[in-house]
């Protein structure tokens, strides 16, 4: 099965971020920190976690078209507001 477009490039995203995250912590574990390394690594997690954010909320519901949104969502954040449809299958 092939994955969705939208599922390669947030995890594209989240891998990014994850590397970022490793490297911020590594520089500052051995004392490479400065205050340049940490503003690119931090600019690295908040550009690939927005992009992530801007690729989730424009997913749209297999069922009825309408898109995931921006909204925060905490409960059921995988059902469409709309259909009750699952995002994920």
């Amino acid at each position: 099965m092939n994955p969705q477009p939208h599922q390669k490039w947030n995890s594209y995203a989240f891998g990014l971020a994850g590397i970022c995250l490793a490297a911020l912590a590594l520089a500052n574990l051995f004392g490479f920190s400065t205050p340049a390394l940490s503003s690119v690594l931090m600019a690295g997690i908040l550009i690939s976690g927005t992009a992530a954010w801007i690729i989730q909320a424009r997913q749209k519901c297999p069922h009825c078209g309408e898109p995931y949104g921006y909204g925060i969502r905490i409960m059921k954040a995988n059902l469409c507001r709309k259909c009750g449809g699952d995002f994920s299958g």
